[in-house]
């Protein structure tokens, strides 16, 4: 068996010998049942310690090509071998026949849907991308999160690799809890419940209080990816106007007399797509509407700690007495998209009934990953995040603001958000998604179409940007380039 050792190569001695063993044993040199020499004699050989030797034989006993036989001595194992994929092979069952109205539907709608993807297959985002709703991947706290994961894994013990409460860690419960009271919501602990990230607390509820001949009464537009959702849990969107001040009240006192409604579900902090913020007074009369029609609110807080720009009222949930009001928040949009951890915050019964559907459906959420968030955000690196994106962002909003004054033609219009992320622009025309998408990707910018963001989907005047994804270098180049393709749609 020979093996050459690269004393001055990156790659550590003991995974060169991995690595060259692999190769001998995959080629076929080294043939199953074949004798390797003992660790001491291949140390000799090689000029290294024999720890390394063991730590090589115990690696490649890990990964199946060894297995280590009384006397002291490894043996080459036989390899499973790979079975050739059939791209040819075809199913008895016919699919589209055997599933579900609303498992075709929604498959339907996934296969046209692309808010926040460039309409070239394959293409992927483009160079400036205004249309992913996410932070820019820059602003990640790593180093801090990977310090709190360090730790948890070194010092936790076996404890956060079980399945941990189907509720949810109580003490990241009981620090949500606190911080919700900081912004006026009495809440306990005991009146968290832990989510695969908003979009599952959405669904959570949906599956609920939906159910045939149900409705839901939605702003429009409204959040994209709840719009197939809703109705996949059998629930009928009946959308309500947003004005500038927020949701159409009167017509939605109108629906609400006349709907069988569910639930009614708002964003009233920088709505997503439009980015407007209601009134304190418009929270209540929305509130006082729902009490007397005893209908529940599914308040979105999905940007609530994004209040960087001058003062943003409570939230409805703060002023909720009759406890109509199911509150819902996560870590997404500020923190990690990728660690997909959400709360939805009611009424005790409630929790209780919507933890009972959630039982059953996944078991729990990832508990590793939410006790790596409790200690990132009780050693106060969640509120050092906080203060810079804030700061970050403030500017940077204004920056946009006034570049699009510049750089757009006089006939689009568009949002001033008082925080959070996106922006609602308005043009003078009609586009499809298509023919929008692919007009900006000609100048390297995406953008997320209008008419995802609606009950019925038909071509829009509208669309959709995000300030926080593009690095803050690139952001005037960003919004340059998409001033450019609307004067281009515009001619």
């Amino acid at each position: 068996m020979l093996i050459k050792i690269e004393r001055d190569h990156p790659t550590p001695v003991y995974q060169q010998i991995i690595g060259q063993i692999k190769k001998l044993i995959d080629q076929g040199s080294l043939e199953p049942g074949s004798r390797l020499p003992p660790s001491r004699s291949l140390a000799e050989k090689l000029g290294v310690n024999r720890s390394t030797i063991y730590l090589a034989y115990a690696e490649l006993q890990a990964l199946g090509y060894l297995q280590s036989r009384p006397g002291s001595y490894n043996i080459v194992l036989q390899r499973t071998r790979e079975v050739a994929y059939d791209p040819d092979r075809q199913s008895l069952i016919r699919w589209e026949k055997a599933c579900s109205e609303e498992a075709a539907r929604i498959y339907k709608t996934f296969l046209g849907y692309t808010p926040e993807k460039s309409a070239r297959p394959g293409s992927g985002p483009p160079p400036f991308d205004l249309a992913s709703l996410g932070l820019d991947p820059g602003l990640y706290p790593v180093d801090d999160f990977r310090r709190c994961a360090r730790h948890v894994l070194l010092n936790s013990g076996f404890e956060p690799l079980e399945y941990g409460s189907h509720k949810g860690y109580p003490p990241l419960c009981e620090y949500i809890a606190k911080r919700l009271r900081l912004h006026g919501i009495s809440v306990s602990d005991q009146e968290i419940l832990i989510t695969n990230g908003a979009q599952q607390a959405i669904d959570l509820i949906a599956r609920l209080l939906g159910g045939p001949g149900r409705k839901v009464a939605i702003e429009t537009p409204s959040y994209a990816n709840a719009i197939p959702l809703l109705r996949f849990n059998r629930l009928q969107v009946v959308g309500i106007p947003m004005k500038p001040d927020g949701l159409d009240l009167a017509a939605l006192e109108r629906a609400l007399r006349e709907e069988r409604i569910a639930f009614v579900y708002t964003m009233p902090n920088f709505q997503n797509p439009t980015g407007i913020t209601t009134s304190h007074q418009h929270r209540e009369k929305l509130l006082s509407l729902c009490t007397r029609c005893k209908v529940p609110i599914v308040e979105d807080g999905f940007e609530e700690d994004m209040k960087y720009y001058g003062q943003v009222a409570l939230p409805i949930k703060s002023i909720d007495e009759q406890n109509i009001v199911i509150y819902l928040g996560t870590f997404s949009k500020t923190l990690f998209p990728g660690l997909r951890t959400g709360w939805i915050t009611g009424d005790k019964e409630l929790i209780g009934r919507i933890l009972a559907i959630k039982r059953f459906c996944d078991l729990t959420s990832n508990n590793l990953s939410q006790v790596i968030i409790h200690r990132f955000c009780t050693l106060g690196y969640y509120d050092k995040h906080l203060k810079k994106i804030h700061r970050l962002f403030r500017q940077r909003m204004l920056l946009v603001l006034k570049a699009m004054k510049n750089c757009f033609p006089p006939s689009v219009s568009w949002t001033r958000p008082m925080g959070g992320y996106t922006i609602w622009v308005r043009m003078p025309n009609k586009i499809s998604s298509q023919r929008l998408t692919e007009i900006t990707a000609q100048f390297g910018v995406g953008v997320s179409p209008g008419e995802f963001y609606f009950p019925q989907r038909f071509p829009s005047e509208y669309f959709r940007i995000n300030i926080a994804r593009v690095p803050q270098d690139k952001i005037l180049e960003a919004v340059k380039r998409l001033g450019k393709a609307l004067g281009q749609l515009a001619s």
